[in-house]
């Protein structure tokens, strides 16, 4: 029965991923394909601009909101708050952005386009608490198949579009903003039909909320530094939208090529909130299943840069025409050397969250942002988009090594042996590359020797997918 509860679990969390990343991925893929590069690079500044926005009017909410809905079902209450907070924030900010494009309507340039990719995604933030709401609860599955539909209309419309050679900026806008009122008002028509969720305002508990959270909120905002302000700072720095577009392009491969993460996420800080409510660190047993779920984890997760990177300049030369593919496979080999990382972070980061450790939690974030930001200003200048790869590389390795200490130090010990893997994986790559034959025989080559060389040298066992799954069951 666990078993079962739990595939659906992460078939249905799997779901909302795929609908978010990989549908997402492929409508930023066809306009990538038939919209210039200057003006693929305008849509995505808009797009960072705007979703660092709606991260400051959400004050940290999201995750509290999660953490205290999952540990008890007496916090429903604060759904309604979140909710509440995001409605009339978006509209304050959108009567504001109205007002300033009207005023700076002359001197305004691209960010003329703003109001309107900031109705797409504020109206996306809306519908944030009620997601979080059935996330909570590990109702995954509503949003899923909501945000499936959603993106297929998305990619559909924009076929068509370009059959009828109409496909332009704006109708790009008028695109997003018909998904993002098809997703809101179906999640409203859901939770009103399907749940027992109150939207009735508890303002002083709201109150508390925001003080619960405020100790996030710094946290929240550096942390979507990490991963839209480099965007910003390209646009800004290099001044070029060419250059954007081919960064751009290859941050969100990276992003899909994170997917796992984005799966397991919404799985395991319910669980793990669940599992620390009481002391706050996890019991010797599972301690000893958290460390081979770190392990089984970077096992699988080294595979996914060892591929890509083998298949990238190939494949994506290919179905891009040749408009992506050379021109950033440096990059998204710095960027994807980063996710087996950022899988393990994802497990720190729910252990410390879990704990309560939201002090520490802002002021790992902050200075990771912090000095994302300085080598981003000082990268970009230099080298671009591969600068920009590179302050994110090391800002991982730095946020990684935090949180590693951290844990060590407040809730448990953790092993560096998952380190041999990647070590493994490198030198597999280095080894495949170099053998001059074709790509899909480099990628055999290179799968192969990697597994062997895991198993054989007991890098991996099956004590550790065992642990791993019954850490996760």
């Amino acid at each position: 029965m666990l078993k079962n509860k739990l595939l659906i679990n992460f078939f249905s969390s799997g779901l909302q991923a795929i609908a978010v990343q990989v549908l997402g991925s492929i409508f930023f893929y066809f306009i990538s394909i038939y919209l210039s590069k200057e003006i693929f690079g305008v849509i995505n500044l808009m797009n960072a601009v705007c979703l660092f926005v709606t991260t400051l009017l959400g004050f940290g909410l999201e995750q509290v909101v999660t953490r205290r809905i999952a540990a008890s079902k007496r916090s429903d209450w604060a759904a309604a708050a979140f909710f509440a907070h995001s409605l009339i924030g978006f509209l304050l900010t959108a009567l504001v952005l109205l007002i300033l494009n009207a005023v700076f309507k002359n001197q305004a340039g691209i960010y003329r386009y703003l109001p309107c990719f900031f109705a797409a995604q504020g109206l996306i933030y809306i519908g944030i608490p009620l997601k979080q709401f059935l996330n909570a609860k590990e109702r995954f599955t509503p949003y899923g198949i909501i945000a499936v539909i959603s993106n297929i209309g998305k990619i559909v419309m924009a076929l068509l579009m370009q059959k009828n050679h109409r496909l332009n900026i704006h109708k790009v806008i008028i695109i997003l903003i018909g998904a993002a009122v098809f997703e809101l008002a179906c999640l409203l028509i859901y939770i009103l039909t399907k749940t027992d969720f109150s939207f009735k305002l508890h303002f002083n508990a709201y109150k508390k909320l925001l003080k619960e959270s405020s100790a996030q909120y710094l946290s929240v905002i550096f942390d979507m530094s990490l991963s839209r302000m480099d965007w910003i700072l390209v646009g800004i720095i290099a001044g070029n939208s060419v250059v954007l577009a081919d960064y751009s392009f290859a941050y969100r491969a990276f992003e899909l090529a994170r997917l796992p993460v984005f799966i397991i996420a919404p799985v395991l800080l319910p669980r793990l909130a669940r599992l620390m409510s009481s002391n706050n660190k996890p019991g010797v047993a599972d301690q000893q299943q958290i460390n081979s779920f770190i392990k089984t984890e970077m096992f699988f997760a080294v595979l996914i840069p060892l591929i890509l990177n083998i298949l990238w300049v190939p494949l994506v030369s290919l179905i891009t025409k040749g408009k992506y593919g050379n021109t950033n496979s440096l990059q998204f080999l710095i960027l994807s050397l980063c996710i087996p990382f950022q899988f393990s972070i994802n497990m720190l980061w729910s252990l410390t969250f879990g704990a309560k450790k939201y002090k520490r939690v802002t002021f790992i974030t902050i200075v990771c942002a912090t000095v994302n930001v300085l080598l981003n200003v000082v990268l970009i200048k230099k080298f671009n988009g591969v600068g920009a790869a590179v302050a994110f590389f090391i800002t991982t390795l730095l946020q990684g090594y935090l949180y590693y200490k951290l844990v060590c130090k407040e809730i448990m010990v953790l092993s560096l042996s998952p380190l041999l893997l990647f070590i493994t994986a490198a030198i597999v790559y280095v080894i495949a590359t170099s053998i001059n034959v074709h790509f899909v025989i480099q990628l055999i080559i290179a799968i192969a020797l990697y597994l062997s060389v895991a198993v054989l040298s007991k890098q991996i066992s099956r004590q550790h997918i065992y642990d791993f799954k019954q850490f996760l069951s």
